[in-house]
């Protein structure tokens, strides 16, 4: 097997409108060999952030900073910083389909990473566990925490699509 030359991460969707805070990314998308570990490397660029400790309602998502920032993050190859943006969420959920949802997502961005690493195996893997869960999500809800589940299992992008929230009256 050849060694993959590693190289920086490009754009998901380079376009994609922001989601979230217009606040910047972080300086470099990380890569396992490419950079110093976001948060355990004292150079990283997330190092000693703390991890999110509250549980977000599913119908709170529009106003989530951490959840739209992942989306954002996510769209501009930022996959590992989506990644864990979404992981404090995913861990304080006591909601199934909200787990399995965001499960999905952090799955979905790992898998692209290993892709780019050359990692097939691993990619093939986390891809499958990921739709399995938005499948599950799917079955229930179309629309979940404001993304089109449906329309990014059928679509072979892996784009997030946020659509507009739902008006409460």
């Amino acid at each position: 097997m050849a060694a993959v030359a590693v190289r920086e991460l490009e754009p998901v969707w380079p376009d994609a409108p922001r989601c979230g805070p217009a606040d910047p990314f972080p300086p470099y998308r990380f890569v396992n060999g490419l950079h110093p570990h976001p948060v355990r490397d004292p150079d990283g660029h997330s190092y000693g952030r703390v991890e999110r400790a509250d549980h977000l309602p599913a119908d709170a998502f529009a106003e989530d900073q951490d959840y739209l920032r992942g989306i954002d993050l996510y769209h501009a190859g930022y996959l590992w910083e989506a990644h864990e943006a979404w992981e404090g969420i995913w861990k304080e959920s006591p909601d199934p389909v909200q787990r399995d949802f965001l499960q999905g997502l952090i799955q979905l961005a790992a898998s692209l990473l290993k892709l780019h690493v050359g990692e097939e195996k691993g990619a093939q893997r986390l891809a499958r566990a990921a739709r399995e869960r938005l499948t599950r999500v799917a079955a229930r809800h179309r629309q979940y925490m404001g993304l089109e589940v449906v329309a990014l299992l059928e679509s072979d992008a892996p784009r997030l699509a946020l659509s507009a929230p739902a008006d409460p009256t």
